[in-house]
């Protein structure tokens, strides 16, 4: 019982005190996918000539930095450059180039409108700090 008496103490004082907060998993993998999706949105602005906020590209460039990060140590330089080619815009190439191009373009317009605004916004916000964590962990 006297071996007891200080577990039970300890276990009654963990009781009494409220849960630390959990910090939330790190998802990533969904990190990674949404990074993608956004790196090759904003190599379809570019390409395009469509308009993307400086904020919306610093923090895309935070995003992608972190995903890179997960890529490399996850299979090397090989899926590190896998993951940066999977987001390069199709290369457009023979006579009809330009055609191609242009409705290529246009169906990437709205689509780069809502990635400018969601990376302005508090998803952007949120995902900064989560691309931040990552690396942070990652490193």
């Amino acid at each position: 019982m006297r071996c007891l008496l200080p577990l039970l103490t300890l276990l009654v004082a963990c009781a009494a005190e409220p849960p630390a907060p959990v910090a939330p998993v790190l998802d990533l993998e969904g990190l990674a996918t949404k990074a993608a999706e956004i790196g090759a949105l904003v190599r379809a602005a570019q390409l395009c000539a469509l308009p993307l906020s400086q904020p919306a590209q610093d923090r895309a460039a935070r995003i992608e930095a972190a995903a890179i990060l997960l890529h490399q140590q996850r299979g090397g330089t090989v899926a590190r450059d896998a993951f940066l080619r999977d987001m390069a815009p199709p290369a457009f190439e023979g006579r009809q180039r330009l055609r191609e191009r242009a409705a290529w373009c246009a169906t990437k317009r709205p689509e780069v409108q809502q990635v400018d605004a969601m990376l302005n916004g508090a998803e952007g916000t949120a995902l900064v700090q989560r691309a931040e964590d990552a690396e942070a962990r990652l490193r």
